[in-house]
């Protein structure tokens, strides 16, 4: 697959420098074959990430051939490989989460402040360094990732986040260097004093070891490797982490596994911290006085604090849709029966048979 991806990008960069040259019948000829080869290579991969690539990539192509054997005049401004082009740097800045805002995850709390925020209050406590790699895992929806925005409120951190499929998006050739980009961008903010976390969410689609897989994946994977090895570098007292999320821990490659050196389980909330979140959710809502919380996260068991959240928000919604519909002038109190029609149309995120997998991962791996 590897050379078949090589002969891909070469035949797209002598189609796109014909076309730009005006030379349209052999411009047509060499996107024809660049669109065969990428329908093979899109069906002997099994990553969904790459496949979304050459899919993109395909339908680029194809836009272009129409344009070119439309018989009408050809349209001579073409910039194919930039076309919908976006970095695949996102700065997010989150300054409104905090502690606070999360519900329960106590454990998780303590161990992103002792990585995260302890190092930053005092380095001088830290005179062999502190965890730079961390790996939050565990089911959809649990608060991975509000964990990780309130640790770089605490710190006045910013937050990169890399998206996988955007990661992949480039042109084939060119994913490991938007890899050592962001970290040459994140390494030069870090080293001049501001805090620097890379979130990346869902990992598992770049950190992945695939049987089927084209160069530029395994690329990616080992530039990423490269790049966490250099934040462990001896006497490094940059505030530069990578946090990885995943849903799907099992998926990881050995290698990345061992560059977290935190590997904390966000657990699925129990029957108190549900409890909890009903309260906090519905704390600016008017509820009747029927409505029993205890009863709610009695019967929620396998939600997360997601469909909680939705939960929620339907049955507030019940009272809305029913105020526009009469013509009242406000909406009544949200009712018990509001919150059981809510969770009976809304099925739990978490998947039962994934909970036996999470806790055999983190009885083997977990390390907060």
């Amino acid at each position: 697959m590897s050379e078949l991806e090589k002969i891909a990008i070469a035949k797209a960069r002598e189609a796109v420098s014909l076309d730009r040259s005006g030379s349209v019948d052999e411009a047509v000829s060499r996107y024809r074959e660049v669109i065969d080869i990428l329908w093979k290579l899109y069906s002997l991969s099994d990553s969904v990430v790459v496949k979304s690539i050459y899919r993109d990539k395909i339908k680029q192509y194809q836009e272009r051939l129409k344009e070119l054997t439309s018989g009408g005049e050809p349209v001579r401004r073409f910039n194919v490989e930039n076309r919908n082009s976006k970095s695949p740097l996102v700065i997010e800045h989150r300054g409104d989460i905090n502690w606070d805002d999360i519900i329960g995850l106590s454990e998780a709390k303590r161990a992103l402040r002792e990585s995260i925020v302890y190092p930053k209050m005092r380095p001088d406590l830290f005179p062999l360094g502190w965890p730079t790699g961390i790996l939050l895992f565990g089911p959809p929806g649990c608060g991975k990732t509000l964990l990780i925005s309130a640790a770089a409120t605490e710190i006045g951190a910013t937050l990169y986040t890399l998206d996988a499929s955007v990661i992949m998006s480039r042109w084939l050739g060119e994913s490991e260097k938007n890899v050592a980009e962001v970290f040459s961008n994140a390494r030069e903010e870090a080293s001049e004093g501001t805090p620097v976390i890379i979130f990346i969410d869902e990992i598992d689609s770049l950190a992945t070891y695939r049987s089927l897989e084209v160069g530029g994946e395994a690329r990616v994977r080992n530039q990423l490797l490269h790049e966490m090895d250099g934040l462990h570098t001896k006497g490094n007292k940059y505030y530069l982490y990578v946090v990885g999320a995943t849903n799907k821990p099992w998926l990881l490659d050995e290698p990345f596994i061992r560059r977290f050196q935190r590997r904390i389980y966000i657990r699925p909330p129990d029957r108190d911290q549900r409890l909890l979140l009903f309260n906090h959710y519905t704390k600016d809502l008017k509820v009747s006085s029927d409505v029993s919380f205890e009863y709610l996260a009695d019967i929620t068991e396998g939600y997360s604090a997601a469909d909680i959240h939705s939960i929620c928000i339907d049955a507030h919604m019940n009272t809305v849709r029913e105020m526009f519909e009469t013509g009242s002038s406000e909406p009544r109190e949200v009712s018990l029966k509001d919150f059981e029609s809510a969770i009976s149309r809304r099925k739990p995120s978490i998947i039962k048979e994934n909970q036996r997998r999470y806790e055999e991962w983190y009885e083997r791996y977990g390390a907060v």
